[in-house]
């Protein structure tokens, strides 16, 4: 081997070497932040939460975190449905258990078939939603890192942008919701923007942007993936923006926006699987997102630098700020800001890193204007097609430009250009920190009592900390640089003094974002378990509904917290999600007269579905079977008592069924929606998916299905394709001739086999364009890096 080939693959080898240290730092912190609560118990979840609900019950134990209720409420349950059904050869589609059924793939929040729930199908039950959110942090931090090499960031430079964004308030705070797992996608898309700006890989660029759009898509929440998509917008106009003539650019502006059309197109139809059926479902839903987001007080960006300002929703402290914990959170903590004002200033007075600064400082001002200006907020919330969103979760991408900024900040600090200012302008930027930090604790305290006092100004200790750690570090630079030799020994002096000041900022501030996150992660020493009283009413109930008594949903809860009945394989004639069909609220208000949410709960009227069964007549309209009362409760007339279960009193409702027949009235018209029927028995096969049954009538009959009414449902009678027409606004019927006849209804909407076509059509075309795009890659000429 020649002189020069060894060099340069030692030099490979290094650099790889060097890279590989740097993810492995990335993935360590992910994991010292998890190792707390994975040290209590390998699954993770709050499944403390439930022990203050109904048959759950159990005041012995110790709440956690009181606001990560979501997890077990509806994420953890999602995944051991979706689980259970794949190890069963059944594509995740339905949810049989939450009200008369609900589309589980498509509800916008499940992400079943996102890239963590794929590996996650790979572990054991009780460990598949453990591996899923190890697998978002993973997803994060490496795309993070990815962007930042792609940006020309050296090795520490990315690990600080990494680190700080997987581990930031906005994105930690959220993880374990699809939130964060749409957002984890922040860094490859980025990334598979300057690629197909760059466009040297031309195909390939445009096939891994749709692939990143996919995976992001299939994460499954449509408000992140309009932030998201927003955000990578205002990225690409950046970058576009300072190739205009106008403003000394060079480069093409057409071509790469063409291109990124062309990669979001493309991403669209591989995630057409899930876009087309989810569309279907989101018009016909309780969604609602209006003016429950507003945006948050200015003055809260103070919380850059601080984790528990307004105290923490755990153990050992609480939370006495507005609104939730994880609407609010934002910080990055004061290294990463200092870092940030040196990428800024470096940018401006040296033109280091000048076109990701500039589009990542635009990306942070927009962001922080939908988050903290209500007037930005308030023209969003007006648009026709995106009114709905939640806007003030742009503190994720928010989050994500002050990280990679930061990241920028740390290689313009190793710079030999920027070796005479940097210290000073990283020593400005904490001198001014700790300016700011006085004046908060002197003035913006406020005036609280003793004990919320008390935890507002141990929140001042790691900024406190980090300001004063950042002059050490400044002044211990400024101190070496002044005795570095001259030339190039000089060069290589202060490579090393700055990549050692690096090292210590770097380790400051892992050791800040994971001493703040840490608190947040709740787990066990045990999965999900149902208790006694849980397990005798699945064993007396079967696969019937049950119904409640009263109407108390997450405050004097009967039965099984929804939607962890799911998990624990009992039907309940509740749900808790954001994808509802609005007929359920009306079709029970014109049966009782009642609401059928909690008013308790009126801030989440849109995601509670829990009325109160009262009524014999009513529970047979919806085929409730079973009623569960509190101890001592009137009970309905009509209702025959069965036993008690936990400290509630179960009742059975007669003549009520999954399936009745109803002869046709005189004349062939429908019967009335309370008319007399005779229950049948249904075979459920692929999990609930598909219905079986057989009547046998004198004359023309409907069958009424105690089955949710939404688009994908398909009826055959003997083989032959029937219409579905709906039954009480939410549940279907379908029309069968005198004599004996099989009837079967099957879940699988045709959007999603349009979709899965569509999504197939799209993979063969990408890997078409890439394979073509490689074979022609060395005959195109190189073009510019930017």
């Amino acid at each position: 081997m020649a002189p020069g080939t060894s060099l340069a693959w030692s030099s490979r080898t290094r650099a790889r070497l060097a890279d590989a240290l740097g993810v492995l730092w990335v993935l360590c912190a992910a994991g010292a932040v998890m190792a707390p609560a994975l040290a209590h118990g390998a699954y993770l979840g709050s499944f403390d939460w439930v022990s203050r609900f109904g048959l759950s019950a159990d005041p012995t134990v110790v709440v956690h975190n009181r606001q990560a209720f979501d997890q077990i409420t509806e994420f953890i349950p999602w995944t051991n449905l979706a689980w259970t059904q794949m190890h069963h050869g059944v594509l995740p589609l339905w949810n049989p258990d939450s009200v008369l059924g609900t589309p589980l793939a498509f509800n916008w929040q499940s992400g079943v078939f996102s890239l963590p729930a794929l590996v996650g199908y790979l572990f054991p039950l009780h460990l598949a939603y453990t591996v899923q959110v190890m697998a978002t942090l993973v997803i994060a931090g490496t795309g993070a890192y990815v962007l930042g090499r792609l940006l020309g960031m050296g090795v520490l430079g990315c690990a600080m942008a990494a680190t700080v964004f997987e581990l930031s308030g906005p994105f930690f705070g959220w993880l374990g919701w699809p939130i964060s797992a749409v957002m984890s996608w922040t860094g490859w898309l980025f990334a598979a923007v300057v690629v197909v700006v760059r466009g040297r890989h031309r195909l390939g660029g445009v096939a891994f942007f749709a692939v990143v759009v996919a995976a992001a898509v299939y994460a499954g929440q449509p408000d992140m993936l309009v932030i998201l998509g927003l955000s990578a917008a205002v990225f690409l106009a950046a970058l576009l923006l300072a190739r205009a003539p106008a403003l000394g650019g060079t480069g093409p502006i057409r071509r790469p926006l063409g291109d990124v059309v062309a990669g979001a197109v493309a991403g669209a139809a591989l995630g057409a699987p899930l876009l087309l059926p989810g569309a279907q479902l989101i018009s016909g839903s309780l969604r609602s997102g209006k003016r429950l987001s507003p945006a948050l007080p200015a003055g809260d960006l103070s919380r850059l630098v601080f984790q528990g300002f307004d105290g923490l929703p755990v153990a050992g402290s609480h939370w006495f700020g507005q609104n939730y914990y994880t609407k609010t959170v934002v910080y990055v903590g004061v290294v990463a800001l200092g870092l940030v004002v040196v990428a800024v200033v470096g940018a401006l007075a040296l033109g280091l890193h000048r076109r990701p600064v500039a589009a990542f400082g635009v990306l942070a001002v927009v962001m922080g204007g939908i988050v903290y200006i209500p007037v930005v907020e308030s023209a969003l919330d007006g648009l026709p097609l995106f009114g709905e969103v939640l806007w003030r979760r742009a503190t994720v991408p928010l989050a994500f430009a002050l990280a990679v900024l930061a990241g920028l900040g740390a290689d313009t600090l190793m710079h030999l250009r920027a070796r005479r200012d940097a210290p000073r302008w990283l020593g400005g930027a904490f001198a001014a920190g700790a300016v700011v930090l006085a004046l908060i604790w002197g003035f913006g305290r406020g005036h609280l009592p003793p004990d919320e006092a008390s935890i507002r100004a141990r929140s001042f200790l790691w900024p406190a900390a980090s300001v004063v750690a950042g002059l050490v570090v400044v002044a211990a630079m400024a101190l070496a640089g002044r005795r570095r030799p001259g030339g190039v020994s000089g060069d290589h002096h202060w490579r090393r003094v700055t990549r050692v000041a690096v090292v210590v900022l770097l380790a400051g501030e892992t050791a800040f974002l994971v001493g703040a996150g840490a608190p947040l992660v709740s787990s066990s020493a045990t999965y999900a378990t149902p208790t006694p009283a849980e397990r005798l009413l699945a064993r007396t109930v079967g696969s019937a509904v049950v119904g409640f008594g009263t109407n108390a949903c997450f405050s004097q809860q009967l039965g099984i917290v929804p939607d962890l009945n799911a998990a624990y394989g009992v039907a309940e004639f509740a749900d808790y999600e954001p994808l509802i069909p609005k007929a359920y609220d009306s079709s029970w208000r014109d049966a009782t007269g009642q609401a059928s949410a909690p008013a308790v709960y009126a801030g989440v009227p849109f995601s509670v579905f829990c009325p109160a069964v009262t009524d014999a007549a009513v529970a047979r309209r919806y085929g409730v079977s079973f009623v569960l009362e509190p101890l001592g409760a009137h009970v309905p007339a009509g209702l025959s008592f069965v036993r008690i279960v936990g400290d509630e009193e179960l009742y059975r409702v007669p003549g009520a069924g999954a399936a009745t027949v109803v002869p046709l009235a005189a004349g062939g018209g429908a019967p009335g929606l309370d008319a007399p029927g005779v229950p049948v028995p249904v075979l459920r096969r692929d999990r609930g998916s598909t219905w079986t049954l057989t009547t046998d009538t004198k004359g023309p009959a409907v069958v009424r299905l105690r089955l949710t009414d939404v688009p994908g449902w398909h009826a055959e009678v003997d083989g032959h394709p029937v219409a579905i027409s709906p039954f009480a606004q939410v549940m279907m019927q379908v029309r069968v001739p005198a004599g004996r006849h099989t009837v079967t209804v099957r879940y699988g909407p045709t959007t999603f086999d349009l979709g899965l076509g569509l999504a197939a059509l799209a993979a063969v075309g990408l890997v078409v364009a890439a394979a073509w795009g490689s074979l022609r890659r060395r005959s195109r000429p190189v073009l510019s890096r930017w």
